[in-house]
Formats: C-alpha cells, sequence, structure tokens
C-alpha cells in the first residue's frame, strides 16, 4: 500500500507546474553541462587531428611528386629524377636521393606519380624550384626521359590526404570566383582571396571556409576526389603549378 502510495503522490508532483517548471531547470542546466563538455572534446579532438595532419606533412618536406613521365619496364626512378634533373639545369646525383617509387598500381592508363625523398633539404628545394626549366628542358646525352617527356612533367609537393581535399575544395572555391588563388609551399598550404592581395596561411578546411567561403553549409561541401583525381590534381593557381597525393 505504501508503495501505491508513493506511486500516486509523485504522479500528483508531475501534475504541478512549479513541479514541472523545476523539473525542466534541472534537466536544462545538466544537457548544459553535457554539451559543454561535449564542445569541448570536439575540439580537442579537432586540435589534435590538425596536430597529427601537421606533423604528417612535416614528415614530407623531403618529397615531390613528379607526374607524367611515361613507364617503361625495368625503369630506374632514381635515374628518371637524376635526368629531370639535368634537364632543369640542376645536378642531382643518386647520393642525393633517399628513396624513389612509384605510387599505387599501375592501370595501363596515365603514368603513375613518382614519388621522390631527397636526403637534404636544400637539395630537395632546389630541385623543386628548377620544375619550370622543364617547360623547355635542355637535351642531355643517354638520359631514360626524352625531351619531349620531360616537358610534360610536372613536379609538386607531397602533401597529405587531409591537405589534398582542402586544395581540391580550394580549387572549387576559385572556379565558383570566392578566391583567386590556392597553392602549396613545402606543405603548407596558401590562398590569396583577390589578385594583388596578401597572402594567407591556412590549416585546414575549416580555415578555408572561414576565410573565403563563410557563408557556407556544410551539406554543400563536394564529394572528395576519387584517387584518379589527386593523381592528376592542378592547383587553383595558374602560375604556379601545383599538384598532390598521399
Amino acid at each position: 500500500m505504501e508503495r501505491e502510495t508513493l506511486k500516486k503522490a509523485m504522479m500528483e508532483c508531475f501534475k504541478d507546474g512549479e513541479f514541472q517548471s523545476i523539473l525542466k531547470e534541472i534537466v536544462a542546466e545538466a544537457m548544459a553541462v553535457k554539451d559543454a563538455e561535449i564542445a569541448d572534446l570536439r575540439d580537442q579532438l579537432k586540435k589534435a587531428n590538425t596536430h597529427i595532419n601537421e606533423l604528417e606533412q612535416y614528415s614530407r618536406r623531403l618529397c615531390v611528386n613528379v607526374s607524367g613521365v611515361p613507364e617503361t619496364p625495368n625503369e630506374s626512378t632514381d635515374q628518371i629524377i637524376v635526368d629531370l634533373g639535368k634537364m632543369a639545369g640542376v645536378t642531382v646525383t643518386p647520393a642525393d636521393l633517399d628513396r624513389t617509387h612509384r605510387i599505387g598500381k599501375g592501370t595501363g592508363g596515365s603514368p603513375r606519380i613518382i614519388i621522390a625523398r631527397f636526403t637534404n633539404f636544400s637539395k630537395r628545394q632546389e630541385f623543386y624550384n628548377s620544375r619550370r626549366e622543364l617547360r623547355k628542358p635542355r637535351p642531355v646525352r643517354g638520359s631514360v626521359v626524352s625531351t619531349e617527356a620531360a616537358g610534360k612533367t610536372f613536379i609538386s609537393d607531397n602533401i597529405t590526404r587531409d591537405n589534398q581535399h582542402t586544395m581540391y575544395v580550394a580549387r572549387c572555391l576559385k572556379k565558383e570566383g570566392k578566391l583567386h588563388s590556392a597553392w602549396t609551399d613545402v606543405g603548407r598550404m596558401k590562398i590569396r582571396l583577390r589578385e594583388g592581395g596578401p597572402t594567407k596561411i591556412i590549416r585546414s578546411l575549416e580555415e578555408l571556409r572561414e576565410a573565403a567561403d563563410p557563408d557556407h553549409r556544410p551539406d554543400a561541401d563536394p564529394a572528395e576526389p576519387s584517387d584518379a583525381d589527386r593523381e592528376g590534381f592542378r592547383p587553383a593557381q595558374g602560375r604556379n603549378r601545383k599538384s598532390a597525393r598521399k
């Protein structure tokens, strides 16, 4: 009987307007605390992911991507880089190269990208900064790369998957007229909102959105590029040719 009496009393309390108001306040306060905790955890996760991405990008600072070089049986990718260096007016020796290899599985279509990791940053920069010289490559006797193929070669930073997607979105924003240019500089992502305007370094897709597309709706995000799109990635900025591939 006591149990039934207690149950009845509680039901009467729930019907009381003042009690309902107090209960709502208690629940609202508890939910606010939980919401704050969730927001804080999300912020910590975002910062951690950004930090991890930056560490991964830094680990790639000695690497470059070389695309457009035809594949041949039993080729030496080291020799390809050495010969491309000669054609661009840069001396690259096998000792300057830590490792080189093609990326991905051969499909019989476009040649796979070559990733080259240098042993020192200065030589990497010398090779990378000479990339425009390959527009009119120097003829090199005995080169494993023809001058015609060298002229179609594309040298770019090697950037993380997250940064690839951010630069892909930047290219979409350029097409929409929301920014003037976007490019990478030793893995650092940079944008310019208008011609002649200041250069802004961005660290994430969120920072890109804040700078170039503050009215963006999350449901309007473009789909991530396919692997094929990544291999053929071209930057938003026409005068600085750069690509990205993990």
